[in-house]
């Protein structure tokens, strides 16, 4: 399971699972948390590194 550090909205917990590539729209992604047992989405974005200056 790879998900980079995502961590629960409601909870903080990281023993999340993906469970869509995509959510209410196309920039995010859906994961369930397995510790609140709470759907949330992160947007993808978040997860990829800043450009360097």
């Amino acid at each position: 399971m790879s998900t980079n550090q995502v961590k629960c909205s409601f909870c903080s917990s990281e023993n999340v699972d993906k469970i869509s590539s995509f959510g209410t729209a196309q920039l995010v992604k859906q994961y369930y948390c397995n510790h609140c047992n709470s759907v949330f989405e992160y947007i993808r974005w978040q997860e990829e590194p800043e450009p360097s200056k």
